[in-house]
């Protein structure tokens, strides 16, 4: 998944790494063989697909109804300005998926978050980082973007940013997140959002759209009692009023 994955010491690492070899098989944009690769190549109509594929696209399409189509399956990062499907195009009945308009998948947006939380349920009571984003069942103190850190009792904490895959191009800054409001890359306030949660997907999911959200998203994630810690690209520090109760700036930022 292109990250490092950090689990405590001396917990056996076999099932660990397992876990995310084959969840990076099956659901790999840029590996031919994954059965993504193989759903998208067919983009239209209706396809059979693993029940673990299912499952994962179900959690997917859950997040864009929550987001309201911010956190979608249906943006595959197109280069160019490009009108992104809506999520409604896509459905479920058991294993068969059917689309019906022409829809590349990319379930990035759940893919590694899901799969830290699995990865915490399978060692029990300890923490399992990757990327950044960490699920714990016991107290972890966490590095923040931008400097300090914060600690995590339970749950999960992940962060989205835009700080790291930048480019020039046309003389605008670039970078990797797309909004599918407006079909091109964001351009956001936000360099960096990290948010807490009851669990590590669900962290993940609320900060991308916090993020795409640019200004509103300290605010949105205040009317769903989600803690987070906002970073612009001058490297300061915002907390919405959830983080501030539960982690004040001294302590936070």
């Amino acid at each position: 998944m292109g990250c490092e994955v950090v689990v405590p010491y001396g917990v056996p690492l076999d099932g660990v790494r397992s876990l995310f070899e084959t969840r990076d098989a099956r659901f790999s944009r840029f590996l031919p063989s994954s059965e993504l690769a193989s759903v998208n190549a067919s983009p239209l109509g209706l396809t059979l697909v693993s029940e673990e594929f299912a499952s994962m696209l179900s959690l997917s399409l859950d997040a864009a109804r929550a987001t309201d189509g911010l956190v979608t399956p249906c943006v595959v990062g197109a280069v160019e300005p490009a009108a992104v499907p809506s999520f409604a195009s896509v459905s479920l009945l058991g294993r068969g998926l059917l689309r019906a308009e022409p829809v590349q998948l990319d379930l990035n947006a759940v893919v590694k978050s899901r799969t830290v939380d699995d990865a915490l349920a399978l060692i029990g009571r300890r923490w399992v980082s990757a990327g950044g984003d960490v699920a714990a069942a016991e107290p972890v103190v966490v590095g923040l973007p931008g400097g300090g850190s914060v600690a995590l009792h339970g749950g999960g904490l992940a962060t989205s940013s835009v700080g790291k895959r930048r480019w020039p191009a046309a003389g605008r800054p670039q970078n990797h997140l797309i909004d599918p409001r407006t079909g091109r890359r964001t351009d956001s306030p936000w360099r960096d959002v990290t948010v807490a949660a009851q669990s590590c997907l669900v962290a993940d999911v609320a900060a991308k759209a916090a993020l795409l959200l640019g200004l509103d998203g300290p605010a949105w994630l205040d009317g769903r009692d989600l803690a987070g810690r906002f970073v612009d690209h001058e490297g300061s520090v915002r907390l919405n009023e959830a983080w501030a109760a539960r982690a004040p700036a001294a302590a936070a930022a």
